[in-house]
């Protein structure tokens, strides 16, 4: 079983950075930066959850919060990007442990939502995750604002509180 890493942006550093880097690259080719840095173009996570096999990095999440908007109230909500787990390691229950420990770190600061945007959301269903009917306003990677219901979009109960299906004001882009 991979060992799992919680560690921050600026403590990330040498030898795996540069698996970390490498497995974002192949995952995500286009969302990283000229330098082949994926935060330096999606911003710094509050949290990066690494699953590493010996020096083998097969896993990455990251957890971002975010003050969002959703109808007239304001509130604080967790979302999920970079997740990624290399090709040679998946359907082994690694992306559910990630999503567990990020959970569990959203959960320990009291934040009662997770939202992410997926590329295959099934995968995301065994961990709790919904489809999201909410009409939401992101700023977009061409720089402009858009409004529409984004299709694999995500939402997770963190807490006994029912997700809200109001407009979300993402305040920003999505990750």
């Amino acid at each position: 079983m991979p060992e799992l890493i919680e560690i921050s942006r600026d403590a990330l550093g040498g030898d795996l950075e540069t698996r970390v880097q490498a497995l974002l690259n192949e995952a995500f080719p286009e969302g990283c930066s000229a330098n082949g840095d994926y935060y330096a173009r999606h911003g710094v996570p509050d949290c990066i959850l690494i699953a590493r096999k010996a020096r083998h990095v097969v896993g990455h999440l990251a957890v971002y919060r975010r003050q969002v908007k959703m109808g007239d109230e304001v509130l604080e909500i967790g979302m999920i990007g970079a997740v990624a787990v290399a090709p040679d390691h998946r359907r082994r229950g690694h992306c559910r442990r990630l999503l567990l420990r990020a959970h569990d770190y959203l959960r320990a600061r009291s934040i009662p939502f997770s939202i992410l945007f997926a590329f295959e959301p099934f995968v995301y269903l065994s961990s709790g995750y919904r489809p999201m009917q909410n009409e939401t306003h992101f700023l977009d990677a061409d720089g402009a604002w858009k409004t529409f219901v984004y299709r694999g979009s995500m939402y997770a109960e963190l807490a006994k509180r029912p997700w809200p299906n109001r407009m979300l004001e993402l305040a920003g882009g999505v990750v």
